[in-house]
């Protein structure tokens, strides 16, 4: 004798829809702890289980540790300090009276297409802003005025030309010439421009 069953044709789908339930469940949970592991870890990979391994000093065979610099062979000195509004003043020209042969060769260069050859403030530049962009500056181009000024309102006008006039049109030569550059410069326009 045979019995006949009937199946229910849902109860097989209800099995599976909770089977992928299930799975749905446990994978977004083990995402969300890889997501956290990942998330705490300190080392630059994605994924860094034992991240320490990529930062420690590394030998080849034979090879005697690396030891670090001796202290003080890194120099930490030298770097210029930037000019202040307030410190300007308190500046000493270090070379008074030298290297005038490398600061004419800098105001040729660098300064001559404004203030002139001879310094009388008639440079081409200057004369073109004057005359078709009526540009008015605020102290005179004419360097054999300027030349009376301390050699620290000269460095200060060279390096940054806001510390003293806001507003100026002169680069901040600071970031385009080293410091004893512009001292020289400082010299060749104390020396009167010479020849």
């Amino acid at each position: 004798m045979f019995r006949s069953y009937k199946m229910n044709p849902y109860s097989h789908n209800a099995s599976t829809n909770n089977r992928s339930k299930l799975s749905l469940f446990l994978s977004s949970t083990l995402l969300s702890i890889v997501l956290m592991v990942t998330a705490c870890a300190q080392g630059t990979y994605p994924v860094d289980i034992f991240y320490e391994m990529h930062y420690q000093p590394s030998y080849h065979s034979q090879q005697p540790p690396r030891l670090d610099s001796p202290t003080g062979s890194v120099p930490i000195t030298g770097k210029e300090i930037l000019l202040t509004s307030e410190t300007f003043n308190s500046v000493l020209n270090p070379k008074p009276g030298q290297d005038i042969k490398e600061g004419r060769q800098l105001f040729e260069i660098n300064c001559a297409m404004c203030h002139g050859q001879n310094g009388h403030g008639d440079g081409a530049v200057l004369t073109t802003m004057i005359e078709k962009y009526g540009y008015q500056p605020k102290l005179s181009p004419d360097l054999r005025i300027a030349a009376a000024l301390p050699d620290s309102f000269l460095f200060t006008m060279i390096s940054n030309e806001d510390l003293i006039v806001s507003g100026g049109t002169m680069p901040l030569f600071q970031k385009l010439l080293t410091t004893e550059e512009r001292w020289s410069l400082v010299n060749y326009i104390k020396a009167g421009l010479p020849d």
